[in-house]
């Protein structure tokens, strides 16, 4: 009963922006006089900024590396990654042919799993990424680029990335396909590059993966950054921002079983449209998500879903990944995990809800920091690099500074 008051009480916060938001919306639908025309303006000015973000190249215009903006695009993505970690890259053939020729590949227990180890190899201070599913190295890019002009101490890091057993590189599957093992070889790479001690960078599936690597193995775990995920059972939280919804977890469990049979006659067809007609579906992407308020999700989402569908294999694969997730449970170990935490969500994020994360934050039994963003979604990565950056090199100065 204690737990209960004290997870509900954390969400005391989280509850008065849902009310204010409801609150708005309703004011602009229905409301009185001049309150609805309050109520109108008022949404009608955060439209208008996320519009003028997206149209203004928000925010790849103000990642800037050596003088150069981001390039909003899958290739300027793997571009700016070489420039910050593969300077003497070969890069004839384009950024994602350069990073795709940096990875590297290990045998764990029969499994071939692809990583890339850039940076300082004789760092001190390494920082392990667990990353979403399905998403690409890539996908880090705006982030580090902001982490590299935010921190000074960032670039005397390590930064060590890997592919879930399964995914892209790192097949033919060999074994089963869950959190936990994921975890454990995420603990293999780090035992086999000699890492003492790392931070851990997580987003989405990978804050899972993270949880339990630390639980697991808290000697190697340094500190955490947990960036929108959620405490175990995900299909108990996914699409339901506001409380768990009777009967959606099991038609969550249900759909992604039948996905792989029903797409199967099909899902060749639509990968090879995506391939072909990429920057049209581009142009489409920057006309139904310019609501995001970022100039980068377009790209990187026909992207994702391209690799989503790149075979049937892969695309089993994902969905096997995605009912793990559902079955991981890690919530009543959370108190023994006792490695300082930074924590991140975003009130609207529907994906993996902002109430997974003050769960989070309440039941971690290291310290924890909570960074909620009223108008940050699932892709906050994406949207806000540079004040993400802030808050984390300000929480690792903290927990984890940089040894001499």
């Amino acid at each position: 009963m204690a737990t209960q008051l004290q997870l509900c009480y954390g969400k005391v916060p989280l509850y008065l922006r849902f009310g204010g938001i409801f609150g708005l919306l309703s004011l602009a639908a229905v409301g009185p006089g001049r309150w609805a025309t309050f109520g109108r303006a008022v949404v009608l000015l955060v439209l208008l900024r996320r519009w003028w973000k997206c149209f203004f190249r928000w925010p790849s215009r103000v990642l800037v590396w050596k003088e150069r903006p981001l390039e909003p695009s899958v290739e300027g993505l793997h571009k700016r990654f070489v420039e910050l970690y593969l300077p003497d890259a070969e890069k004839g053939e384009g950024g994602e042919y350069a990073v795709l020729g940096a990875q590297k590949k290990l045998q764990i227990s029969g499994q071939t799993l692809a990583f890339w180890d850039v940076g300082p190899r004789d760092a001190k201070d390494a920082v392990l990424v667990c990353n979403g599913l399905g998403a690409r190295v890539m996908t880090w890019a705006p982030l580090l680029t902001a982490l590299r002009n935010t921190s000074a101490s960032w670039a005397q890091r390590r930064l060590v990335i890997f592919d879930y057993r399964g995914q892209f590189d790192s097949v033919p599957l060999q074994g089963e396909i869950s959190v936990e093992r994921s975890a454990k070889d995420a603990a293999e790479l780090a035992d086999h590059l000699k890492l003492k001690r790392c931070i851990l960078l997580c987003w989405s599936t990978g804050v899972q993966i993270g949880l339990q690597l630390a639980l697991d193995r808290p000697d190697l775990v340094a500190a955490m950054v947990l960036i929108q995920g959620t405490t175990g059972e995900a299909m108990k939280a996914l699409l339901q921002p506001l409380c768990q919804v009777p009967g959606v977890p099991s038609l969550l469990d249900f759909g992604l079983q039948m996905a792989p049979r029903l797409l199967k006659s099909h899902r060749q067809m639509m990968h090879g449209a995506l391939v072909r007609h990429r920057s049209a579906f581009e142009r489409l992407g920057s006309c139904l998500l310019w609501f995001f308020g970022s100039d980068l999700i377009a790209a990187a989402g026909v992207r994702y879903t391209q690799d989503m569908l790149q075979s049937d294999e892969h695309f089993v694969n994902y969905c096997r990944y995605a009912l793990a997730l559902g079955r991981h449970k890690i919530f009543s170990r959370l108190p023994d995990i006792k490695a300082p935490a930074f924590v991140v969500t975003g009130t609207p994020d529907f994906i993996t809800p902002a109430r997974c994360s003050y769960d989070m934050a309440v039941q971690l039994g290291g310290p924890t920091n909570l960074l909620d963003d009223l108008g940050g979604s699932h892709y906050y990565i994406y949207e806000e690099p540079q004040k993400l950056a802030q808050e984390m090199a300000q929480f690792l100065e903290r927990c984890a500074p940089v040894k001499a």
